[in-house]
């Protein structure tokens, strides 16, 4: 699967969010649950985002014998940075997107619909990703999905993931 199908595939999740809440007629909450549940999703909105960025910039960092310009596939296997604790960071954080942006809503029913929007990345991650980095580095990346689970919720993560990046 090529770049702009990942893509497309993540916009189009995230875009899923806001069709539904437009389909779907809006409770009425109290104002204070409202405040609660857009600092909730604008919380899960920038953990995704600082995890989509970290894991880029790593890639960009480790990934490559030769500096590279612009954006190109790894050849070598990062297990640096924020990918000394989980396999696939970046997608783990498009999770996170969609579902802030489904808190966002203030929407139940919406909020509710971010768990199937939940399966699919898990879907993706573990059916499209998986394949595609155990085709491409083989043997290597077996031995590394033994040592590191697919993603995780520790800051500690995060926190790795910043130190590495300014060594």
């Amino acid at each position: 699967m090529g770049f702009a199908q990942k893509l497309l595939f993540w916009l189009s999740l995230w875009i899923s969010v806001y069709l539904v809440n437009l389909l779907i007629p809006k409770p009425k909450l109290n104002p204070t649950i409202q405040l609660c549940l857009l600092v909730v999703g604008i919380i899960l909105i920038s953990y995704g985002l600082a995890l989509n960025i970290i894991a880029g910039k790593s890639l960009k960092k480790f990934g490559h014998k030769q500096p590279q310009d612009g954006f190109s596939r790894p050849d070598r296997l990062v297990k640096e940075g924020i990918f000394s604790c989980m396999r696939h960071p970046a997608i783990f954080g498009n999770i996170f997107i969609a579902i802030g942006l489904a808190f966002t809503t203030q929407n139940a029913i919406v909020i509710l619909f971010s768990g199937w929007l939940s399966a699919a990345g898990l879907y993706f991650i573990m059916n499209i990703e998986e394949r595609e980095t155990l085709a491409y580095f083989k043997d290597e990346y077996c031995q590394f999905m033994k040592m590191r689970p697919p993603f995780s919720f520790s800051l500690k993560c995060l926190i790795e993931g910043i130190r590495a990046l300014r060594r």
